[in-house]
């Protein structure tokens, strides 16, 4: 299985590129995508944010920040933690892994917009308290794929092996060819022998 070239990882709210997608990139690592070029910019606007603004405000500062460390470069993968999840929906790459993000705090057009793309799934932890996982996910298009960790929270460091093996899955599972379905009448799938 092809593994790729280059991961963005993005940071949550008051995190760095020195913390939890630290810990990611060594649990990748250690899954075999040591070849890998690893982005894990500290994004000042998210790292140290402006009190006065509001989240879609911080928002659009991460994202032109985010844009010009970028510029025309385009990460095969892209994996953000909470507020870094955000943007990570939004970033060029084929395949966006948004994990235990906020969703409820962007408006709902920029999630619909987000969504209009491929690639983008959501990894939740069903015990987070920092962001539930009911209101957040409830936002969310139909179309996304999103998967419940039923333990995991918002203290990722303790559930990194689960996060990571969960990235693998979701890159190997894109990078699957996908086989077209019939084009006229019923599939039936046939029992299998007694």
């Amino acid at each position: 299985m092809s593994t790729p070239s280059s991961i963005l990882l993005l940071h949550g709210f008051r995190g760095s590129g020195e913390g939890s997608v630290k810990l990611l990139e060594q649990h990748l690592r250690g899954l075999g995508w040591e070849n890998a070029i690893y982005l894990r910019p500290t994004l000042a606007a998210v790292n140290k944010p402006d009190p006065a603004l509001t989240p879609d405000r911080i928002f659009v500062q991460g994202w032109d920040e985010l844009n010009t460390l970028l510029g025309v470069k385009v990460p095969h993968l892209c994996v953000g933690f909470s507020f870094g999840g955000l943007l990570a929906a939004f970033t060029p790459g084929p395949v966006r892994l948004s994990v235990c993000s906020p969703w409820g705090r962007l408006p709902e057009e920029a999630i619909h917009r987000a969504a209009s793309r491929e690639g983008w799934q959501v990894l939740q932890g069903g015990a987070d308290t920092v962001v539930p996982p009911e209101p957040n996910l409830a936002v969310l298009p139909k179309n996304i794929f999103r998967t419940i960790d039923p333990h995991g929270s918002h203290d990722f460091d303790t559930w990194m092996e689960r996060i990571a093996a969960w990235v693998v899955e979701r890159w190997e599972n894109h990078q699957t060819p996908r086989i077209p379905a019939p084009k006229a009448g019923p599939h039936k799938i046939s029992s299998p022998p007694h």
